[in-house]
């Protein structure tokens, strides 16, 4: 089998991957740089089926790398679309309490907004509905964010293939990779062997799977998770995007509302535990083993409450049916609006979360592994779609250059 060399091997063509090998590029122009993606494009998994939220950075506490990453990438981010002259709403964000637990919040919340930088206000029932009819501020009081935007993630990522390649860069699709050396930097991929000085893994749902083939030592384990979106019928038309102050402790941020560029208002989405780390729809995506695994994993979790998992699930599989949505919008929403629910099993993706085994909780902040060649990017939850171009940057400072 004859090697090819390249100076960069980059294992997924998802956002992740597009945005680094386009760095990778404009800082190195001679240096060859090979994205390798086992689809047969950037689209079929979280990149494709992204919310298309350039999210601010207010959740996060500033020590975290989600912090970090997602406050300069989301900056990044919308300065590109904007440059690009690419479709953005810059509608904003209003952030309400559903409990009087999340009114207690609201004083930490605008503390981390004010550590990471970001414009956020402190509004009253009137205040909000003048910005957004449709909310309902049930406790007279919420959070106003105006940088969060909404962008089309497939218009996004099809923007950085085409300059990615134009600088260029190279991307294989339909290659998946079989095997990986983390000492020689070899890859085998669509039965062919590259060498890379050095290999990035932003395999997303099956970086965990890569990391297995280089036998990479660690305390963390697959823990996928699928949210399902509602779509609200045509007549119903959003101007800002409306969440929950979600509990702090959690990567999950509750239900809440979504749009996209035709228009479409959608209510979610569910953090239900999965089998499949492609189980979409139905039985597609399943395979005995994985699934075996997953089932044994998520029970024992489960059966003892660790890390609060039962109580997470329990409420969560209520969300499955438009019964427990309708519930939790009219928490946010005029309740009549919940009337107009209507199922999308098109808007439908898998959260790549990764459990640590060690410390019994579910990992809340992005990971960052080097093995020899090899640097590991884990638990690539979100903000991962807004930090794409702030994580790029950090890695390539931090482990590459």
């Amino acid at each position: 089998m004859s090697v090819a060399e390249r100076d960069f091997i980059i294992i997924g063509g998802g956002i992740i991957g597009l945005v680094l090998g386009y760095k990778l590029k404009l800082r190195h122009p001679k240096r060859m740089v090979l994205v390798l993606e086992k689809e047969q494009n950037s689209l079929c998994h979280g990149t494709g089926r992204n919310s298309g939220v350039i999210h601010s950075g207010i959740y996060y506490p500033p020590e975290t790398l989600r912090a970090k990453y997602c406050i300069s990438g989301s900056k990044q981010l919308k300065n590109y679309v904007i440059k690009k002259n690419l479709w953005i709403d810059q509608c904003g964000k209003i952030l309400l309490p559903t409990s009087t637990k999340t009114v207690e919040s609201i004083p930490l919340l605008l503390d981390r907004a004010n550590q990471n930088g970001v414009e956020a206000s402190l509004l009253n029932g009137a205040e909000l509905r003048a910005l957004e009819p449709n909310c309902n501020p049930r406790f007279n009081t919420g959070v106003h964010v105006p940088f969060t935007s909404v962008v089309d993630p497939k218009e996004v990522a099809g923007s950085i293939l085409s300059d990615l390649l134009k600088v260029d860069g190279e991307i294989l699709y339909g290659h998946k990779v079989t095997q990986v050396n983390a000492e020689s930097g070899a890859v085998v991929a669509g039965g062919r062997q590259f060498m890379g000085k050095v290999v990035i893994n932003a395999a997303g749902l099956h970086a965990d799977t890569i990391a297995g083939l280089t036998d990479l030592v660690s305390s963390y384990s697959f823990l996928p998770f699928k949210g399902k979106y509602w779509r609200l019928d045509s007549s119903i038309k959003m101007r800002k995007l409306v969440y929950p102050i979600p509990n702090l402790d959690l990567p999950f941020l509750g239900v809440h509302t979504a749009h996209n560029r035709a228009g479409d208002v959608y209510l979610g989405p569910s953090s239900t535990p999965v089998f499949g780390r492609e189980n979409y729809r139905r039985l597609n995506g399943l395979h005995a083993k994985e699934a075996l695994s997953l089932m044994g994993s998520f029970g024992k979790k489960i059966l003892f409450n660790v890390n609060g998992l039962r109580t997470l699930g329990l409420r969560e599989l209520r969300l499955l049916l438009p019964k427990g949505i309708q519930r939790e919008a009219d928490l946010l929403l005029e309740p009549s609006l919940s009337d107009h629910l209507y199922i999308a099993p098109d808007k439908v993706g898998i959260r790549s979360q990764i459990f640590d085994d060690e410390n019994n909780h579910l990992l809340n902040d992005f990971v960052i592994q080097k093995q020899a060649r090899v640097i590991h990017i884990l638990n690539a939850i979100s903000p991962a779609f807004t930090a794409s171009f702030g994580l790029a940057d950090r890695l390539l400072e931090r482990y590459v250059e």
